[in-house]
């Protein structure tokens, strides 16, 4: 797996690198601090599997710079972190061909979740953000049942945490000595219980849940 993550600031350019590298251990990771240079290693590299750019960096010029990456990792999920960022620049960026848009407050486990969910085929929007910008996004969003990971029984929430942790369904079997069809049965309830299409989002949902409380 290769990905490029670009951005000005060392210090979170290196945090985020490092939440890439736990998440995936065997990835390659290129780094850049602006857009010329992340074009450039996006034209002249072997093809990346995930781009992570800074919606203000050098060379971005708002969603000029997002469509221009879009193109450049053709085909690669593209993501675009920010500090500060409203509605119509989230919208403007997922418009643009970006997969989801982190601000960069999200904890560890929330980030790692959202980037599960891109690569898994889904888009990602921060909670707070639907509301203004869900209705003109193409993006795929979750329902809210009201249902929370405090909702889920104890074996429940056991097996939602090691989802969120990455692990597979046979891991989880292995780990609470159980069948892993019994693990696939159980993920289908809870999955129903918190109003998710799927592993990636019920994992979304319960990472972001647990930040809030």
């Amino acid at each position: 797996m290769r990905v490029l993550i670009a951005d000005d600031h060392p210090l979170y350019l290196s945090a985020v690198h490092d939440q890439v590298v736990k998440l995936f251990p065997d990835a390659v990771v290129d780094t850049a601090p602006g857009l010329p240079q992340a074009l450039s290693i996006l034209n002249d590299s072997e093809q990346c599997d995930l781009v992570l750019i800074d919606y203000s960096m050098p060379g971005m010029n708002g969603t000029t710079g997002v469509r221009a990456a879009v193109a450049a990792a053709a085909g690669a999920p593209v993501v675009v972190m920010s500090g500060i960022a409203d509605h119509e620049e989230v919208r403007l960026c997922i418009g643009g061909g970006a997969r989801g848009f982190l601000p960069k407050t999200l904890e560890g486990k929330v980030f790692s979740s959202a980037l599960n969910v891109i690569l898994a085929g889904g888009s990602y929007i921060p909670a707070e953000m639907f509301c203004g910008a869900v209705a003109t996004v193409p993006v795929e969003v979750v329902a809210d049942t009201g249902v929370s990971a405090a909702d889920l029984n104890e074996r429940e929430r056991s097996i939602m945490d090691m989802v969120v942790d990455g692990k597979s369904n046979k891991e989880i079997a292995r780990l609470l000595n159980l069948r892993e069809v019994t693990i696939k049965v159980q993920l289908t309830h809870i999955y129903r219980k918190l109003g998710a299409r799927n592993r990636a989002q019920a994992a979304m949902l319960v990472s972001q849940r647990q930040n809030v409380a």
